[in-house]
């Protein structure tokens, strides 16, 4: 995985990933890009009640809803 491939906020998010997740983000690149690796990563390995409020954040960030 190349940090140059990510945007600041997928970076900050892949380096706070534990490190089993930062392996599976890993993976996860040789199929999706490595953006997308690290935000399935990071919602994998997450609780659901914390998924759910990274989610609703994410879509107010991004998209304004």
């Amino acid at each position: 995985m190349n940090p140059e491939n990510l945007s600041v906020e997928a970076l900050n998010l892949f380096n706070n990933l534990q490190r089993e997740a930062q392996k599976e983000a890993v993976q996860l690149a040789e199929t999706h890009s490595e953006e997308e690796a690290v935000y399935l990563a990071a919602l994998r390995s997450m609780p659901e009640k914390k998924r759910r409020e990274f989610l609703f954040s994410l879509s107010k960030t991004k998209w304004g809803l």
